[in-house]
């Protein structure tokens, strides 16, 4: 894989070099200066690269965002990364509306996050079909929810800019709604699993319960639209990624306070609603243009007071480094299973690493029902009660409720006189 990096500051671009280093072996880089090479690269050959990552300020040379506009029409033009020092909600959508593969905050960056990205850009732009299509699905998606719309009447829609996620029975893109060009991402469900109902009513459930919540912590679903056989949701975009990033980039006690408080506060809305996330987990956790948190996809979420269980009696849902004993047991759910999973967030945050693991499936869900985790260390100390209080085995003994946990967590900071969390 070729990489070409256009920065006017060297430390950056060797930097951004070793990075790409760590994490693909036989990645080649090549560094181009504005300064020092002259502005906008029209004549270079850009077939010879798979990547290119613009930095957000040259100085006298212009701004990334403006070579990116311009290159961007040229021939054999390849993936495009834009990095900018700071969250910018405009350059970052104008970025990806123009056609920037993904647009990186720069002091969010590791060897890890980077290298996933523009490993992730090389692929799409090698799987770009010929017509320029964003990919093979995107014409009929969008002629999907177009019909899917037809009943509202708003004269609204959606222009898709590319794919971003695929599962087994859905579709992830990056779009832009036309009435204000607000980019948000429009999830689809394939047409060719309309036959399976439990896939059909787990995508409308989706859909109904996200949008049964108001508050600020959990994300918002502009529109949902179903036929016959298909389904979609636009959704908002937070382009300042995951509490998953933010994790393996390492944040500090405080930040973990703050992301905990949010956490907690956008659980109290969905358990107010009578609705059981399930699948608590950091790379489920978003953050908005100005670092407000938010929790995302109920795919598997269901409210306390349905008859009907989706899931059959016995079967586990969930991710197992965060589920809860009674999730692991296949046994009925309430609001205390997401709060498990939020202390189990909670000590990932304050330690880097999860309190239970092991090198089987099977061997983290018997520590999820047998064993504790090691004390915080000592600076950590004061989290201590509320971690031990969300993580008990017997949910008879952890927090009733998420409101409890946000007393503790305020008497924390009073405690501390909302200075210093410890």
């Amino acid at each position: 894989m070729n990489v070409l990096i256009i920065d006017t500051s060297k430390r950056s671009a060797q930097i951004m070099r070793k990075f790409l280093a760590k994490g693909i072996p036989d990645v080649g880089v090549t560094e181009y200066d504005p300064d020092q090479q002259g502005a906008l690269p029209h004549a270079l050959d850009w077939s010879s690269y798979d990547v290119v990552m613009f930095s957000g300020d040259f100085g006298s040379s212009g701004s990334g965002l403006e070579w990116l506009e311009t290159c961007s029409r040229l021939a054999n033009f390849p993936a495009a990364i834009l990095i900018i020092a700071k969250t910018d909600t405009q350059i970052t959508s104008k970025a990806l509306k123009i056609g920037a593969y993904d647009v990186l905050i720069k002091r969010d960056l590791s060897a890890e996050s980077l290298c996933e990205v523009v490993q992730a850009a090389a692929v799409s732009e090698r799987n770009k079909p010929a017509d320029g299509n964003d990919d093979q699905y995107g014409a009929t998606d969008a002629q999907m929810v177009a019909r899917a719309r037809q009943d509202t009447g708003d004269g609204q829609g959606y222009k898709f800019k590319r794919l971003i996620g695929q599962g087994a029975m859905s579709r992830v893109y990056l779009g832009e709604r036309l009435a204000d060009q607000l980019t948000v991402v429009v999830k689809i469900m394939d047409g060719s699993l309309s036959g399976e109902n439990e896939s059909v009513k787990r995508f409308v459930q989706e859909a109904a319960l996200a949008q049964a919540i108001d508050s600020p912590h959990v994300v918002k679903i502009f529109e949902q639209g179903f036929t016959d056989q298909y389904g979609f949701m636009a959704m908002e975009f937070f382009p300042r990624g995951d509490l998953k990033h933010r994790i393996e980039t390492g944040i500090t006690r405080q930040q973990a306070y703050r992301y905990m408080r949010e956490i907690a506060m956008g659980l109290a809305a969905v358990h107010k609603v009578g609705i059981i996330h399930r699948d608590l987990k950091p790379a489920n956790i978003m953050f908005r243009s100005d670092d407000q948190l938010a929790i995302a996809d109920f795919g598997i979420s269901r409210r306390t007071d349905s008859t009907t269980e989706l899931t059959q009696v016995g079967s586990i849902m969930g991710t197992p480094y965060y589920m809860s004993p009674e999730q692991i047991r296949a046994e009925s759910l309430d609001q205390r299973a997401d709060l498990y999973s939020a202390g189990i967030i909670l000590y990932e945050m304050l330690t880097g690493r999860k309190p239970f693991e092991a090198d089987s499936l099977a061997g983290i869900a018997m520590k999820h029902l047998q064993s504790h985790p090691d004390p915080l260390p000592t600076k950590l100390r004061g989290f201590e009660p509320v971690f031990r209080r969300l993580i008990e085995k017997n949910r008879n003994d952890r927090y009733p409720n998420a409101d409890e946990l946000l007393q503790d967590l305020n008497a924390m900071a009073k405690k501390g006189g909302g200075k210093q969390v410890s």
